[in-house]
C-alpha cells in the first residue's frame, strides 16, 4: 500500500476542513495581491488585464467567501483593514511561491530541464544509445539522462521496481505489469579477426566453431545460459575456453584482435576491424523490447527517448 503523500495531523485536518468550507478561488486571492502591490484598483486592473469593477467583484467575492472585509474603499481613497494586511503579509509569498512551482513543473514537464533515468542492456547502451543519445540532445539540450547499463535480468527489475523511467531488456517471459515495444530480433553472430581461417565465410553453422577455442561470457550471464541451452538441444558443444564476466572486459580482448567469440548482432559496428558473421543452424535470436510499468506514463523528453532508441536499433536492423 502506498503512503500518503501528505501527512493530516491534527493541526492539518483543522486546517484541510476549513478550507473545504471556505470556496474562493486563486484570482480572487491574485487580485487583492494585485491590488496591493499596485495601489490603486485602476492599475492593478491593468496589470491583470481586467476592468476595475471586474478586480472590485473579485475582492468582494474574496471578502464573501472570507466573511470578513479585507479592503476600505471610497471615492478617493483606498485603504486595507487590518484582516486584510494580514492575510497579504501571508499570501504575497504563498501566491509566489506557487507560481514558482508550476513554472517550474511546467519546464521539466516540457523537457526545458529536469533528468530521466534509463536502464538499458549493455549491448545496446554501447552500440546504439549513443546515437539515440545524439538525436535526443537536439530537441532537449538541457534534459540530464542517467543511463543504468546492465544485464537484462537486472533493468528488468529496474522497471519493475520503478527506479527507472523506462528500459532496454531482453525479456524470457511475459509480464502483466509491463508495456512493451518490440525493436529487435538480434541474432547471434560469430565474431573473429579478419586473418582467421573461417572469416571469408558468409554464413557458419555453429557446428564449425566446435573446433575454435571460444572467448565467451561466464555461464551465468543471460547470453551463455541463452546459447548453451538452445545448442544443447541439438547436441552441439562449444569450447569456451577463455571467459568474461562483464561486457567492458570482453570489449578489451576484442579490440587486441586475437581472440574469436560469440556475440549478439547489435554489437558487431561496435568492432569494425572484426569480421561479424551470421550463425545458423540452428539460427538463435534474442527478443529486445523497449518496456515500463503500464501504470506510468512517460514525460515528452522520455517519451522521445524511446523513440530515438527504437529509431537507432531499426536502422541498424536495416543496414544488417
Amino acid at each position: 500500500m502506498l503512503a500518503p503523500m501528505y501527512n493530516f495531523n491534527k493541526r492539518n485536518l483543522r486546517i484541510h476542513s476549513c478550507i473545504l468550507r471556505i470556496n474562493y478561488d486563486l484570482d480572487d486571492l491574485r487580485a487583492l495581491c494585485a491590488l496591493d502591490h499596485h495601489g490603486s484598483f485602476n492599475r492593478a486592473a491593468d496589470a491583470l488585464c481586467i476592468t476595475a469593477s471586474a478586480l472590485s467583484r473579485r475582492v468582494a467575492k474574496l471578502e464573501s467567501a472570507l466573511g470578513g472585509r479585507l479592503v476600505e474603499r471610497t471615492t478617493r481613497r483606498m485603504t486595507f483593514t487590518a484582516l486584510g494586511i494580514s492575510l497579504l503579509q501571508r499570501a504575497h509569498a504563498l501566491v509566489d511561491s506557487l507560481d514558482e512551482c508550476m513554472v517550474d513543473t511546467a519546464r521539466v514537464a516540457q523537457g526545458s530541464e529536469g533528468s530521466i533515468t534509463i536502464g538499458c542492456l549493455a549491448s545496446v547502451a554501447y552500440a546504439q544509445y549513443p546515437q539515440a543519445l545524439h538525436a535526443f540532445r537536439q530537441r532537449y539540450p538541457d534534459v540530464r539522462v542517467f543511463l543504468r547499463d546492465d544485464n537484462s535480468a537486472r533493468v528488468r527489475s529496474m522497471i519493475l521496481e520503478r527506479e527507472v523511467d523506462f528500459g532496454v531488456t531482453s525479456l524470457w517471459e511475459p509480464c502483466s505489469e509491463l508495456a512493451t515495444q518490440g525493436i529487435a530480433d538480434d541474432a547471434y553472430v560469430a565474431t573473429m579477426p579478419a586473418s582467421h581461417p573461417l572469416a571469408s565465410r558468409r554464413r557458419l553453422r555453429w557446428r564449425e566453431l566446435s573446433a575454435c577455442r571460444l572467448l565467451g561470457f561466464k555461464p551465468g550471464s543471460a547470453t551463455r545460459q541463452q546459447v548453451d541451452t538452445a545448442l544443447a538441444a541439438e547436441d552441439i558443444h562449444l569450447d569456451w575456453f577463455d571467459e568474461v564476466a562483464q561486457l567492458s572486459s570482453m570489449m578489451a580482448l576484442l579490440g587486441a584482435g586475437a581472440f574469436v567469440t560469440v556475440l549478439p548482432g547489435l554489437l558487431a559496428p561496435a568492432f569494425p576491424a572484426l569480421v561479424s558473421i551470421p550463425l545458423v543452424g540452428p539460427r538463435l535470436t534474442r527478443k529486445i523490447y523497449l518496456a515500463r510499468r503500464r501504470e506510468r506514463s512517460l514525460s515528452l523528453p522520455a517519451g522521445l527517448m524511446w523513440e530515438e532508441i527504437a529509431k537507432a536499433v531499426g536502422q541498424f536492423r536495416m543496414m544488417r
